[in-house]
């Protein structure tokens, strides 16, 4: 694959996540893959300007002599540039401590939501405290006695569907049970730990304003992607009404929650008036999902050294593609009643 073919894959991607993160509206009728473009717009928000810094100061070293001519010991990076080895000058090592930097922020905010995830899992004199409930689907729900209305999704490597009693005795048995629904199609779409790195991107860079948009247009379709399972179930009623009753409290940061305020009404008038459309908006965003990841895959080759070669790309792919696209179809997991 020729260096131009790289760096024009690489804008496109680009190009087609910030067309959709801009309009949010285009994921309404089919927020399974807007929220596989939204994580892929976080993952690429993550991974590119550390790349592109380290880039630049690699360049910097790497100037021909004269114009036109190729460094001897470079090499092409996506087209754009040419690292070379060699000691780097003072201008290289600020741009290689900045991509540090920002790499290093972005890890330290992954641990800090792996931590709070961990948190709100189940363990100990709450698990004990806490009682198995069958989802309609096969899963099983925990009811945690507390007076304050929360539902969320527990636990990282064996997530789990909770409410709280508060949250149970506001509603009626039908909105009960589709509650439970969201909370178990937040599992079964993979929502937990995409949530889980989206939110480590989204703190990292939280001052650059494309990532707040991603953050929030993920958060929005995953809700509304388990909104859709849950009303496949139990039919939308009893699911608007219980988002009518229940203005939840919030939950442990990287967890799925029931309600997030600024989403609800969004929600209850997509439930009331499902939106048309879904075939040509699922097309276009199909197609820009798939650019965006093979953009992100040849920029995560590039950082790994693996090279554009096609075994190389494959696991790039496989590396970005598969966490991304998760969210895009519902697998038949059950979870069975685990005795504390």
């Amino acid at each position: 694959m020729t260096g131009a073919l790289q760096l024009g894959v690489i804008v496109g991607g680009l190009a087609a996540a910030a067309v959709v993160i801009s309009r949010p509206a285009l994921t309404t009728a089919v927020p399974r893959l807007g929220g596989a473009l939204a994580a892929l717009t976080l993952a690429a928000i993550g991974l590119l300007p550390p790349l592109l810094l380290a880039c630049a100061a690699a360049a910097l070293g790497s100037r021909p002599a004269s114009p036109g001519a190729v460094h001897p010991d470079g090499r092409a990076v996506a087209g754009a540039c040419v690292v070379a080895a060699g000691p780097p000058g003072p201008a290289q090592l600020v741009l290689y401590g900045l991509a540090v930097a920002l790499a290093a922020g972005t890890g330290l905010a992954a641990a800090r939501a792996l931590a709070a995830g961990r948190r709100a899992g189940l363990a100990g004199r709450a698990l004990a405290a806490a009682a198995p409930r069958l989802v309609p689907g096969g899963m099983t729900a925990w009811v945690l006695p507390a007076s304050q209305p929360a539902a969320w999704c527990a636990g990282l490597r064996r997530p789990r569907p909770v409410v709280t009693t508060g949250l149970l005795d506001l509603l009626t048995p039908a909105e009960q049970d589709a509650v439970l629904c969201h909370e178990a199609a937040h599992i079964r779409l993979g929502h937990t730990r995409v949530l889980l790195a989206g939110a480590a991107i989204a703190r990292a860079y939280r001052w650059l304003p494309p990532a707040r948009l991603a953050w929030a247009l993920l958060r929005r379709d995953l809700e509304a992607a388990a909104d859709d399972e849950a009303a496949g179930i139990t039919g939308p009623g009893p699911l608007i009404s219980a988002l009518a009753r229940a203005a939840l409290a919030a939950v442990p940061p990287g967890t799925a929650a029931f309600a997030d305020p600024d989403d609800l009404r969004y929600r209850i008038r997509r439930l009331q008036q499902p939106p048309a459309g879904g075939g040509r908006r699922g097309l276009a965003l199909a197609a820009a999902g798939a650019l965006l990841t093979a953009s992100l895959s040849l920029a995560a080759c590039q950082a790994l050294r693996a090279g554009v070669t096609w075994p190389g790309l494959a696991g790039c792919l496989a590396l970005l593609g598969y966490p991304a696209w998760r969210p895009a179809w519902a697998h038949p997991r059950r979870l069975k009643a685990y005795p504390p």
